[in-house]
């Protein structure tokens, strides 16, 4: 029996009997408050998580030879970040198959925020030439931060009788197919660029690829190949020493570290390449540390000190945000599926 309810209004009594609530509306309130709960105990547990990360060293693996453009963009920060970050910062060097090993490892291991992957336009590239990689990058991996930009230089054995692109084309194009140059490996950046310089320039050299660029480098300076499109970081103690010969950089003006070397575009107009790295973080890895290990690598390359550092091997550095970085290797992924189709491209 359901009780009546009055309510005097000037002197008039109102009575009514009041509603049950339905049991759809019963239920609906109920979840409501659920999932309040569940909101408010996630929002909580973000909060702790973000408070206490890093609660261990965090790993970054460096799908690059040691040596290599990767040790020269993390190895002189990486102290630094370990003191920002409050724990160590272990960078594990894991190269092969085009930079595909390192992030092979990196989604075999737990989505807890400890580890991180550095990586470069190689990785743009192989998701192209090397359908069968084991992962999709941005399927499998997310975005934290580009990181640096590093110049390239088109660099010959000083046996050749070459000293500009010019005089290299017109040399190949006299003895065609005698040619030959080195590379990191089938995919790699220094891989690709000098073959969409090939395709540029209709040459008939022969790819040698090697396991690293170190030992690519090596085999150019002491002659058992030719030729070499490398990072200019890496490569401008040998070119200042007299081990090889620069032709030509890569961008489309002269670095102020090889002020007598023109831009290869002056032969071979429209070619404007250099090579980046960047880091990312297996998929499912919590935002907190993305957003965190992004914005402290960014504190770090926009100190000045730090910046002069990098700039004196002649590259260039800047933070981004996750989602600017995502846009980038988007963008470059795209570029280079259209560069490998056009110019019918195979991996050796």
């Amino acid at each position: 029996m359901r009780l009546k309810r009055c309510c005097n209004f000037s002197n008039n009594t109102e009575c009514y009997t009041p509603r049950r609530p339905s049991m759809k509306a019963i239920s609906s309130l109920r979840l409501t408050r659920r999932l309040l709960c569940l909101l408010g105990s996630s929002v909580l547990a973000c909060s702790a998580f973000a408070q206490t990360w890093p609660t261990k060293p965090i790993k970054v693996i460096l799908p690059f030879a040691a040596g290599g453009g990767g040790d020269t963009v993390m190895r002189p920060i990486s102290q630094k970040l370990a003191e920002a970050l409050g724990q160590q910062v272990v960078l594990e060097n894991i190269p092969g198959a085009g930079g595909a090993l390192g992030m092979r490892a990196a989604i075999r291991v737990p989505t807890d925020g400890h580890t991180f992957v550095m990586i470069s336009n190689t990785h743009a590239i192989i998701e192209t030439l090397q359908p069968n990689l084991g992962y999709v990058t941005l399927k499998d991996f997310v975005p934290v931060t580009y990181m640096a930009s590093l110049p390239l230089v088109l660099v010959v054995n000083p046996n050749l009788p070459v000293k500009t692109t010019q005089e290299l084309l017109a040399y190949d194009k006299q003895h065609p197919g005698k040619l030959n140059y080195a590379s990191s490996g089938s995919g790699t950046i220094y891989h690709l660029v000098t073959e969409q310089f090939k395709y540029m320039t209709g040459s008939q050299m022969t790819h040698v690829p090697y396991k690293s660029s170190a030992v690519a480098r090596t085999d150019v300076i002491s002659g058992q190949v030719d030729l070499m499109i490398d990072g200019l970081a890496t490569m401008k103690p040998f070119i200042e020493s007299g081990r090889v010969r620069a032709l030509g950089v890569g961008a489309a003006t002269r670095h102020p570290h090889l002020p007598n070397v023109p831009p290869v575009a002056d032969a071979v107009p429209g070619f404007n390449e250099d090579a980046w790295v960047g880091m990312m973080a297996p998929a499912g890895t919590p935002q907190v540390a993305v957003d965190r290990f992004s914005a402290e690598i960014g504190k770090l390359l926009a100190n000045p000190e730090v910046r002069k550092l990098y700039a004196d091997q002649g590259m260039g550095v800047q933070g981004s945000t996750p989602a600017a970085f995502g846009v980038t290797v988007k963008n470059d992924i795209d570029k280079w599926a259209h560069i490998i189709k056009t110019a019918k491209v195979k991996a050796d």
